[in-house]
């Protein structure tokens, strides 16, 4: 018998009495198995590098006690063990070298060239960075140690290097053979331990940093395919009592398994699902992404092996066939290899996907019997879980049939049953239009039925085989919602919390890491800053908290002037607020642009526009900026800032050039030329449009220009009043041109809001003009107190209602 040849193999591969002639590996694959083993060693390794890092003095109590528990050992034994340990760790990674040399495997001994020295460098630099200090009594331990020997061959770097080999290796060898490997691990860990005169720590830290970089290594460059070959799978069936004459691969939408064809010797084709280890962890993965995402959904936990989990659609199947449904035959369950194998009767005809993608036409005798067999699984309490077009398939006769139980349950409540019917419902839609569907569906399993599942009929509780199909027809989903509700007289709509963790969740945490990391190192100066500001005349704090809030105004005023849209302006200057609490956790104030291109958004402003609009406004605040700048500077005079002088705008000059350059260069390009005009240019075009609607219309652009002057006369004037409040000692345009430049060159700054760098600026630039230093310091804090400081809750206060309120 011949069967059709594996992908990738040059020749046909005969199954005879004698056996099976296969390639010993026919290709490399990426494995889900990979991920989790990835996943897995990174977080024991990076748990133990915080503990290193941030526990450090429990850590090192830790470590003390190892090296008093193996300090029992004389040092003319630790001479012996520690040869002993040189020796087993030089013909390790020689013996595991020498392998693939002999025989010529140069894709192998690329791994471990890749493995080893990655993992010694990535040890290097853990060590570099954790940078530990030890105690004196550790120092003393290590000390009598470094006698005996040097760390030459079986240090850190070493041990490091040698996992990450025996990790790389695993996949090629068997499994006594990876066996052997940890315990050599094992044993080089407890051997350090014993005689190393580095730090335990940093010994138990290299093997988990060396399985990580040879994890990182198989999941790069691929692990050999273990897929039983078409061989093995014709000899697993004629065990399992079906003889076949040919089984080739096919292309069919089957999550999780590997699709085949076979006939039989009596011209009978068999469907064959082959399912092994790796489907199993991408099923693993794929379910712990719905655990962390979603919830009540109706997921079950993972079966205890790759069996159970076969056996399980082989028992959904065999019940929803008993009930009636029509669902193929299952003719065999057999094992292969590592792999387990179901064979179905093949059925003969397309998908539902498949007709609708070739043109065919869904009528609605085909449609109605869908929804029968739907309702059939329905009566049964039978939840398929992924009920779309690519599992319904339509046979000669035009009857509908119902495939793939391998994520379906039994005994299920009817929220989970209803998902059945949303999944349908949506991916049905696309293909017969909004209102046969659910014409159909009603006739099949009722109005009050249809209109249970409803709360389910949201983008979260679908496919993504679904939601790209809907991604694609934008408002078909919106369109089905109102036609269900219509037809199944439901009033009003709670869709189910199916989010375990939302986006919006996410981007709160990210907030607050964010805020974190950037403003906790500069809460440790609020202590001082109470210091320099707690003799200021509070009497002006009506006037400061005045000033401040006036820059929320002019905020609001010039975003809302920046698009033609109207605004409403209560939320423009709540957007402001909460822009100022987004800009602390990025710097050049992008946290607070792309705040505000959101909200554009969320009012109905085309996004190219919204876009264009807050760049508009960003050049009004620059063009108002400089424009006070001439008017403070002529004010004040040149003599206002003594020494202090303005950078040199060479650089900046340069950089003009440089980026006018590859503009020009990449206009030259023809293919550059029609990028643009395809891509760029519409939605440029697009802004331009919006801007000009701005341009053309004296009120918008008064409140463009109005508004971003006042944020920047507010802010000067602020610290003005906080200077005043210290005793004063500079005129209002010395002030303010010493703001307007200091603020402008601290831009630069990468740090959120400036912080830092704008205090050192207008402190500098006010001790230049002549204002005694006693009274600079502490007016700049108080300044910074009520422009950057204090608008952190309310801020937040205000993002977070914006966000219940849907304006973000």
């Amino acid at each position: 018998m011949t069967v059709a040849p594996d992908a990738g193999s040059s020749s046909p591969i005969e199954v005879t009495g004698l056996g099976v002639r296969e390639e010993e590996i026919r290709c490399y694959v990426r494995s889900p198995e990979d991920v989790i083993r990835l996943i897995a060693f990174a977080s024991v390794a990076l748990v133990l590098i915080a503990l290193a890092r941030w526990a450090e003095k429990s850590v090192r109590s830790v470590e003390e006690d190892v090296i008093a528990l193996f300090g029992f050992v004389p040092p003319a034994f630790e001479r012996v063990l520690l040869g002993a340990t040189n020796v087993v760790g030089v013909v390790a990674a020689v013996g595991v070298f020498a392998v693939p040399l002999v025989t010529r495997r140069t894709r192998l001994v690329g791994y471990l060239l890749c493995a080893a020295v990655s993992g010694a460098v990535v040890m290097i630099a853990v060590e570099w960075w954790l940078d530990r200090a030890s105690s004196d009594e550790l120092d003393n331990a290590l000390a009598d140690r470094a006698g005996i020997a040097g760390d030459a061959y079986a240090g850190t770097l070493m041990l490091a290097a040698v996992t990450a080999m025996f990790v790389a290796v695993g996949p090629f060898v068997a499994r006594a053979w990876r066996q052997a490997g940890w315990v050599t691990v094992a044993v080089l860990v407890v051997a350090r331990l014993l005689v190393s005169t580095r730090l335990p720590a940093e010994v138990i830290i290299a093997p988990a940093i060396g399985a990580v970089c040879g994890t990182v290594v198989v999941l790069a460059f691929g692990r050999p395919d273990r897929h039983p070959t078409l061989a093995a799978l014709a000899m697993a069936l004629g065990d399992a009592g079906v003889a076949v004459d040919t089984i080739s691969p096919v292309a069919a939408d089957s999550r999780g398994s590997n699709p085949y064809v076979a006939t039989t010797d009596g011209d009978a084709r068999v469907f064959v699902k082959v399912l092994g280890s790796e489907e199993r962890a991408a099923d693993l993965l794929y379910r712990a992404y719905r655990f962390a995402r979603l919830k009540d959904v109706g997921d079950a936990r993972p079966f205890s092996s790759l069996r159970r989990s076969v056996e399980h659609e082989a028992m959904v199947s065999m019940l929803a066939r008993e009930a009636m449904v029509r669902t193929p035959r299952l003719r065999v369950v057999a094992g292969v290899g590592d792999s387990m194998l179901l064979g179905y009767d093949d059925i003969v005809g397309p998908s539902l996907d498949d007709l609708v993608d070739g043109g065919g036409d869904v009528g609605d005798e085909l449609l109605a019997d869908v929804w029968q067999q739907v309702a059939q699984l329905r009566a049964h309490r039978i939840a398929h879980r992924d009920l779309r077009r690519a599992n319904l398939f339509v046979d000669e006769e035009g009857a509908a049939w119902i495939v793939d139980f391998g994520f379906s349950e039994v005994a299920v409540p009817d929220t989970v049953l209803d998902g059945d019917i949303a999944e349908l419902l949506a991916s049905l839609s696309p293909a017969v239009g909004v209102e046969r569907v659910v014409a159909a569906a009603i006739d099949a399993l009722g109005a009050d039925v249809v209109g249970s599942a409803l709360p389910r009929l949201q983008l979260t509780a679908l496919s993504a085989a679904t939601r790209g199909e809907l991604h694609r027809h934008h408002g078909l989903l919106d369109e089905l919602q109102r036609e269900v509700q219509r037809r199944c007289g439901v009033d009003d709509v709670e869709y189910a919390p199916l989010q375990r963790v939302s986006r919006r969740t996410l981007f709160t945490v990210a907030v607050l890491v964010l805020a974190t990391y950037f403003l906790l190192p500069q809460l440790a100066d609020v202590p001082g800053i109470i210091q320099q500001v707690q003799n200021a005349d509070w009497s002006w704090t009506p006037v400061l908290l005045l000033a401040s809030t006036l820059t929320y105004i002019g905020a609001g005023a010039a975003l809302g002037g920046a698009v033609p849209t109207r605004l409403p302006a209560g939320p423009l200057v709540l957007v402001a607020l909460a822009a100022e609490f987004a800009n602390k956790l990025a710097p050049a104030g992008l946290g607070g642009m792309a705040l505000n291109v959101r909200f554009l958004q969320k009012r109905g402003v085309d996004q190219p526009v919204a876009v264009s609009g807050v760049g508009l406004n960003t050049v009004a605040g620059v063009a108002g900026h400089v424009a006070l700048i001439v008017v403070f500077l002529v004010w004040a005079g040149r003599g206002a800032f003594g020494s202090f002088e303005l950078p040199d705008p060479t650089w900046f000059l340069i950089g003009l050039a440089v980026a006018a350059g590859l503009i020009a260069l990449g206009a030259a390009v023809p293919a550059t030329r029609r990028w643009f005009v395809r891509f760029v240019w519409p939605v440029v075009s697009r802004a331009l449009d919006g801007m000009s609607a701005v341009v053309h219309r004296p009120g918008k652009l008064a409140l463009l220009l109005g508004g971003s002057v006042l944020v920047t006369f507010a802010n000067l004037v602020t610290l003005y009043v906080a200077i005043e409040a210290f005793g004063g000692g500079l005129p209002f345009a010395t002030v303010g041109a010493v703001y307007l430049v200091g603020s402008a060159v601290a831009q630069a700054a990468p740090t959120p809001g400036g912080l830092g760098a704008v205090e050192a600026a207008l402190i500098s630039g006010l001790v230049a003009a002549g204002l005694d230093n006693v009274v600079a310091v502490p007016a700049v804090f108080l300044f910074r107190l009520f422009t950057f400081w204090l608008p952190v809750v309310p801020g937040w206060v205000a993002f977070q209602w914006m966000q219940r309120r849907h304006y973000l």
